[in-house]
């Protein structure tokens, strides 16, 4: 007899994050990317009154909640990015940003020097609709969401199509506005498939293998999915927009647990709060439990160390989670 032994809980570590136009802290971020050696991107797409403000960049910290610098700013120029969606770095720590208005991936070496970009409106091959995923396998092959235009495309490094599938629709394999992208350690590719309230499982190559969560509010469902992750045992995580929570599923598919947000006050936010004295007495007689809670939470991410990382974006913060053992809990 098979005995199933379920994946290790999580268990809520600490946050980063505080609402800032530049410097130490995040403005609406959307997605967030970290490398093996721990540097964390997160991608701010701000809003149109803060954009020229130097709002929209990319803030680089490590798991620790340390500043590390930005880059990037709101533009239409090499380097620039106007509605930024979703960020991955390579195996040579290069760093590619997809951005839906400007309908191209745009691509940065580790010392975050432009170097190539590539995509139009449109399409037809390499032209793309408002792209919102994107994802490195371990081939440094690039996905990319191609919203609106219901598909999936692969990338080599240089920009040169290898391969697209999909199209409009609700059944197996189709896709109605697919938004983040994850993959397994078998390079399979997992679609957060925004409007069909899915997350739908492919091969490398494209074939349909599986669909995780039907739509609704409750167990192992979701609604309007933002983006998805894949831990080193199969378990898949989903960023579940319109339910305001992390929702967990086994390999299987199997509904295993959903998360609502344990958020504390961050260091930065600590640190910024302490210098007002108004904002501390507010806050002594204020109900702070909503604080806790995700808000539009966009992006889902793990890294080498076992942490989960969940982009809160109305909240302008991440969520940090531990993977642990259950004598840990």
């Amino acid at each position: 007899m098979m005995v199933i032994v379920p994946p290790p809980p999580l268990k809520y570590s600490h946050t980063i994050g505080l609402l800032a136009l530049n410097g130490r802290g995040f403005s609406n971020p959307m997605n967030a990317a970290v490398t093996d050696d721990g540097l964390i991107y997160v991608v701010n797409r701000s809003n149109s009154t803060q954009a020229l403000q130097g709002a929209v960049r990319i803030t680089m910290c490590n798991i620790e909640g340390e500043y590390l610098g930005e880059f990037g700013k709101y533009g239409t120029g090499d380097g620039a990015f106007v509605w930024p969606t979703a960020i991955d770095v390579d195996s040579q720590g290069n760093v590619y940003l997809a951005d839906e208005h400007r309908h191209d991936i745009q691509v940065w070496d580790r010392d975050h020097n432009f170097l190539r970009k590539w995509g139009e409106f449109g399409s037809g091959d390499a032209q793309m609709n408002r792209p919102a995923g994107l994802a490195v396998d371990s081939r440094d092959q690039i996905l990319v969401s191609d919203t609106l235009n219901n598909r999936i495309l692969r990338f080599a490094t240089d920009g040169t199509l290898l391969a697209k599938w999909g199209s409009a629709g609700s059944g197996d394999g189709e896709l109605n506005m697919p938004w983040g992208l994850g993959v397994d350690e078998q390079d399979n590719v997992y679609v957060a498939d925004w409007r069909n309230d899915r997350v739908q499982k492919f091969t490398p190559d494209g074939e349909y293998l599986a669909s995780f969560g039907t739509p609704g509010n409750g167990v192992g469902e979701l609604h309007r999915p933002a983006d998805v992750a894949i831990d080193s045992d199969g378990n898949v995580y989903v960023a579940d927009w319109g339910n305001e929570r992390l929702s967990i599923f086994e390999p299987s598919g199997y509904p295993l647990t959903s998360l609502t947000g344990d958020a504390d006050l961050s260091k930065w936010g600590a640190e910024y709060i302490a210098a007002s004295e108004d904002i501390l007495r507010g806050r002594e007689v204020a109900d702070l439990a909503p604080e806790k809670q995700f808000w539009g939470p966009t992006g889902v991410t793990l890294d080498n160390a076992g942490h989960v990382l969940v982009v809160d974006s109305c909240r302008h913060r991440v969520q940090i989670y531990n993977r642990v053992a259950y004598d840990e809990v």
